[in-house]
């Protein structure tokens, strides 16, 4: 499905806006052009895309934005929200995600989605993929797992929050922040990391341009893991994570990717983590 054709529009009677694009199973796609997306929106603004089934395809399930980098931008106010998006990559293609965003994109809100099986040829393969510029958006209550390079992934952008989302067991890294930037990259709060590598963290992670903080990490094999260099306390007497815990979060069965929390997990109790209720996510009817 595909919104706008990726150019500005000369006039505000030219602009493509305000499409649904909703409750659609669409798969198995890429077949003669593997990169294929599931769905795209191109430089359109306040586009709602909800309530999908996207998988089986070589390539990235949504793409929205579409200015590179820092260029001015039509699309803003776009919506991507309770889509169930799987079974994506399948190792053919690479520089890809579950959704993946470029550019300037205020008001853009990706919430409530199902991610997961995101495996790329070499790099990409990301959960949720900010790329060159993506900037102003806000990223919460996503549930994203098994992801090659990363549940999150920002190559650069400005001020974006990511908030209670649950990410989960990526092949590599699990969170991923790439270019180093004068301002604040992004501000990572509330959000729930299970992994079972020992990397917590992936790229570049040097100049302290970003917002760590309320956020629960846990290695479910070895709970002395290091962010980059740092124990975590290193970490946070750098800065980071003031307040939050390396502690098991409780999930009903993480090995089984159930990501329900029990009551009495420390990211409910300590932290003001809020449950994700992912059983309205997808088809409908």
């Amino acid at each position: 499905v595909r919104v706008d054709i990726g150019s500005d529009p000369k006039t505000e009677a030219d602009a493509t806006l305000r499409n649904v694009v909703d409750n659609n199973w669409i798969h198995d796609g890429g077949k003669k052009y593997p990169a294929a997306v599931g769905v795209i929106i191109q430089r359109s603004s306040h586009n709602t895309v909800s309530h999908n089934d996207i998988s089986d395809i070589y390539y990235t399930g949504v793409s929205v934005g579409w200015s590179w980098g820092y260029a001015p931008s039509s699309a803003n106010h776009n919506v991507i929200e309770y889509n169930h998006i799987h079974n994506i990559g399948k190792y053919v293609l690479s520089d890809m995600g579950g959704i993946y965003s470029l550019g300037l994109s205020p008001g853009t809100i990706e919430r409530y989605n199902h991610i997961h099986d995101v495996y790329s040829y070499n790099y990409g393969g990301w959960g949720l993929y900010t790329d060159e510029g993506s900037s102003e958006m806000l990223l919460e209550n996503n549930v994203v797992y098994n992801c090659k390079t990363g549940g999150f992934h920002q190559h650069y952008g400005k001020e974006n929050r990511i908030q209670n989302n649950i990410f989960g067991f990526a092949t590599e890294g699990n969170v991923i922040r790439s270019r180093e930037e004068d301002h604040v990259s992004f501000f990572f709060e509330r959000n729930i990391i299970i992994f079972d590598n020992g990397k917590p963290l992936g790229s570049t992670w040097k100049n302290g341009n970003y917002k760590l903080d309320f956020n629960c990490w846990w290695d479910t094999a070895n709970a002395d893991f290091k962010f980059g260099e740092k124990t975590f306390a290193e970490w946070q007497a750098a800065g980071n994570d003031t307040h939050s815990l390396v502690a098991d979060p409780l999930f009903e069965n993480a090995a089984a990717r159930d990501f329900r929390l029990k009551p009495e997990s420390p990211a409910i109790t300590k932290l003001g983590f809020k449950p994700i209720d992912i059983s309205t996510v997808g088809l409908y009817g």
